[in-house]
């Protein structure tokens, strides 16, 4: 595989993580709005459950966050540029930070967040570079 098919496998990846961060900030609206109830179980901390379940609204910027830079890194990666490199590995690094405090929801998280750092750095260090390089 070249470094594109790699780099095309993390952008798909991001892209699909983006499309499920707007249906879980469609939710956290939906909650707030009493529409449907909260949808998430018991998270490890206390606080991030109560908060979800009080007051979801106050969750959304962190949702949102995790939306637009997911969304914009693999669209960036889609189209082979260097800043969507970094801009997925930040991303999965706080994705990664943030894992113990989301558990047991954020397991998938980190799984997904192995094998996108995996793509990412195969597709980065094989010898066709990124545009931007």
């Amino acid at each position: 595989m070249n470094n594109h098919r790699w780099i095309r496998v993390a952008a798909v990846i991001l892209i699909l993580y983006g499309l499920i961060e707007i249906g879980d900030s469609l939710a956290l609206v939906l909650m707030q709005a009493g529409v449907i109830g909260n949808l998430y179980p018991p998270f490890t901390f206390a606080e991030i459950d109560r908060l979800i379940s009080e007051t979801p609204l106050l969750m959304l910027p962190v949702f949102l966050f995790f939306t637009v830079l997911h969304l914009w890194s693999g669209i960036g990666l889609w189209r082979d540029r260097l800043w969507a490199w970094w801009m997925a590995l930040f991303v999965t690094a706080v994705v990664m930070i943030m894992v113990p405090f989301l558990l047991p929801i954020s397991g998938g998280d980190a799984l997904s967040a192995i094998v996108l750092i995996g793509c990412l750095f195969i597709g980065r260090f094989d010898d066709r570079p990124l545009k931007g390089e």
